[in-house]
């Protein structure tokens, strides 16, 4: 994922995290949305983060990917 899509993707999901307070009410139809956006808004700030170090650094990519997600993890 390139740097502008994540940056894109960030403010789509912050837009609608606040779409969903708009009315500072969750309903229980929001709930599930509103977890998916609270776990990934974090992964696509730390992508972002990594992105932006690499390119300072004069990497064309990232040396070290993100870890993986641990609840994708099988136990």
């Amino acid at each position: 994922m390139e740097l502008a899509e994540v940056i894109a993707k960030i403010v789509e999901l912050e837009q609608e995290r606040e779409d969903i307070f708009q009315d500072s009410q969750v309903t229980a139809e929001e709930h599930p949305r509103l977890a998916y956006i609270e776990a990934e808004l974090p992964k696509l700030w730390d992508l972002r983060r990594r992105i932006e170090a690499a390119r300072a650094a004069g990497l064309s990519n990232v040396p070290v990917p993100p870890p993986d997600d641990p609840s994708k993890m099988i136990g």
